[in-house]
């Protein structure tokens, strides 16, 4: 999902989800540098006009000219009320040109700043970074605080959750992902998760209403039907298992798991 934060994070998480391999269109290209030209005047009329700013700087992140982006954040800099947008296009930069220390280091100045007044997508990003840094006890806070600052979202409580199975702190884990399905009970990782704590001890029977819950809150998972067909051929379900296995290379052909288990299956 594309999240737009006027004066916040304007077009911050559109500029992250997009692939560093995608190609812009000529029109795309041409529509956007008209728009930062037009920015550009605009600034000049109107050189206190925060916003203009914020949104010109992720324009020229969206270009790749990251050199400009953070000179527009070094005006923001200057000025207490716009600080923590400056650490915002500092961190969204340096994330672009893959620089996760950098930009850890500056969406957690921008975090601190505002602590639970901090944008929920920004602080779940951080901590998402710190957790493939594996700094788990520091991606803990953040998710935490995302818990707090949305009390509705599933996602944080089962971030948390899954730093306490890195942890080893099972029991916990488990918790925090019944937490998740409390705040959304279709949240399908979590049921995905509670289903994995127990296929792992070979509870497969234990395990497979989870994973029948997990197919049923999201009908395309393939992580669902592969994980709920290997749960039933270990309980001895084989047509079952093969049809689970089959639905899930429907919804990804390139599964090497689900492949390999149900060539296995068929030629046995």
């Amino acid at each position: 999902m594309k999240r737009f934060l006027l004066l916040c994070l304007p077009v911050f998480f559109a500029a992250c989800q997009q692939s560093g391999t995608e190609q812009k269109t000529p029109e795309a290209v041409d529509s956007l540098s008209v728009a930062i030209a037009n920015m550009r005047k605009d600034l000049q009329v109107r050189p206190t006009d925060a916003a203009t700013r914020i949104y010109l700087a992720n324009a020229l992140i969206e270009q790749g000219n990251y050199a400009a982006a953070d000179s527009q954040a070094a005006v923001l800099e200057k000025h207490p009320a716009t600080l923590p947008n400056a650490y915002y296009i500092y961190g969204l930069s340096a994330l672009n040109r893959e620089d996760t220390a950098a930009a850890i280091d500056h969406l957690e100045k921008a975090i601190s700043i505002r602590k639970d007044s901090s944008e929920y997508e920004a602080v779940m990003l951080t901590a998402d970074l710190l957790f493939k840094t594996r700094s788990y006890n520091k991606a803990m806070e953040l998710y935490a605080l995302a818990a707090f600052i949305d009390s509705s979202a599933a996602e944080a409580s089962y971030a948390i959750g899954e730093v306490y199975v890195k942890q080893g702190r099972e029991t916990q884990a488990k918790q925090q992902f019944v937490t998740a399905l409390q705040r959304d009970p279709a949240y399908s990782p979590a049921y995905i998760a509670l289903g994995e704590l127990l296929s792992k001890y070979g509870k497969w029977k234990e395990a497979l209403p989870h994973f029948n819950m997990a197919a049923k809150a999201d009908p395309t998972n393939a992580d669902a039907f592969y994980l709920r067909g290997r749960a039933l051929l270990a309980l001895g379900n084989k047509p079952a298992g093969i049809d689970d296995l089959t639905k899930a290379l429907s919804f990804r052909k390139d599964f090497p798991e689900a492949r390999h288990l149900l060539d296995s299956v068929k030629n046995h």
